[in-house]
């Protein structure tokens, strides 16, 4: 589980983690901490015992950077799963326990969601498509298929899987990366689906409200660093993409976002590796 200066939320889900007879170890990397995170959990108890443990970073390394982390942590402990989190989802234990029983019943699965759901009950997210074509991904089915990308707000792993394709991709900051993650176990041979009978809760964002320009500049970033990576339509499907966002804003007349989309293709073109190292993204956001 990846925290950001929102420990409340961190704390709420790891209590309920640390209760589930499915889990055996929660890992968690505290982004640009403060020790806020780890001072509210040895309060309530959580750290006794050894069922949790806190990674402390002092610099933001952005969702795939940080995750990444977790991910070698319970590789190294020889987990043969890992489940993967938001801090502001809730996940019941007979969903965790769906997406276990899944995992040990297809061996060529190398990566299973739940469906995520918003506090309401309505739906985010059974699995996402591509339309390569203008440059953007859709949570709303396109096809009877099967989807070409679950997004990463709540998923179970494959340790086999993650050891055969890599970690996600840390030129990604955030967005985007598990996309391309889910693109690469397909080409590996990994199958990954929806247990649609399992379900996570998330909390609608407010991070858009809160951070409207930097969120535009690191959706742009990691969309325009997708592109140049796949290639292809993508390229010229990213082109169509931004040419439509500055035309819609500037009709808009949204002077934030356009300058949250130029300074994403920025921090593409400054080619950052890996992303949380970005020059431009410290001057700009930090």
């Amino acid at each position: 589980m990846l925290n950001w200066k929102d420990p409340a939320r961190t704390l709420r889900c790891v209590v309920a983690l640390v209760a589930s007879p499915s889990v055996e170890h929660v890992f968690i990397v505290d982004n640009e901490s403060s020790g806020e995170l780890t001072k509210a959990l040895a309060d309530a108890g959580v750290l006794d015992g050894g069922a949790c443990s806190v990674t402390e970073v002092p610099e933001n390394r952005g969702f795939a950077g940080g995750v990444n982390l977790g991910l070698r942590d319970a590789l190294e402990q020889s987990f043969e799963a890992v489940l993967v989190i938001n801090n502001d989802a809730v996940i019941a234990e007979e969903s965790i326990a769906l997406l276990i029983a899944t995992l040990e019943c297809e061996p060529n699965t190398g990566l299973v969601g739940p469906r995520i759901v918003h506090s309401d009950g309505s739906e985010e997210s059974a699995g996402g498509y591509l339309i390569p074509v203008v440059g953007i991904t859709s949570h709303r089915p396109l096809t009877r298929g099967a989807p070409d990308f679950i997004t990463w707000a709540c998923v179970l792993v494959r340790a086999s899987a993650l050891n055969g394709v890599g970690l996600l991709d840390e030129r990604y900051f955030m967005y985007w990366e598990d996309v391309d993650f889910s693109l690469r176990l397909r080409a590996a041979n990994w199958n990954f689906g929806i247990c649609a009978d399992a379900t996570a809760t998330h909390e609608i964002s407010t991070n858009r409200k809160s951070y409207p320009i930097a969120i535009k500049a690191y959706h742009t970033w990691s969309a325009v660093v997708f592109a140049k990576k796949h290639r292809g339509v993508w390229l010229a499907g990213s082109l169509v993409w931004l040419l439509v966002s500055a035309g819609t804003n500037v009709l808009r007349r949204r002077p934030g976002a356009l300058r949250g989309l130029r300074l994403g293709i920025n921090l593409a073109r400054e080619n950052s590796f890996p992303a949380y190292l970005s020059q431009l993204r410290v001057r700009d956001f930090a």
